[in-house]
């Protein structure tokens, strides 16, 4: 990294509150570069064999969201949804089509 760039800590990326910041800092992950290195969806499967319930599917959503820079609300549903079924967490089934204008 050079001098000229900064790193940005997890609690202070967008989407990341102290809920998620605890549980990425308690699977050693503590700044938005070690999240992009990795990925969104292998942090989220760090966090997820944690322990029960913590495969939530806003956790994820909320990991693309900040390598993306954006609100997690703000990403295309088709993306948020492939995303939700790559990890198990919607079949494909269960997909809307999209509206008919």
């Amino acid at each position: 990294m050079s001098s000229t760039e900064t790193v940005t800590l997890i609690q202070n990326a967008v989407n990341i509150g102290p809920v998620l910041t605890q549980r990425l800092r308690d699977v050693g992950v503590t700044t938005l570069d070690e999240v992009r290195e990795r990925g969104a969806i292998e942090v989220w499967q760090l966090i997820a064999h944690t322990a029960e319930g913590n495969e939530c599917a806003h956790m994820l959503l909320a990991l693309e969201g900040a390598l993306r820079g954006q609100r997690w609300t703000s990403i295309p549903r088709s993306e948020r949804d492939a995303l939700l079924v790559e990890v198990g967490l919607k079949d494909a089934s269960e997909l809307r089509a999209p509206k008919k204008r």
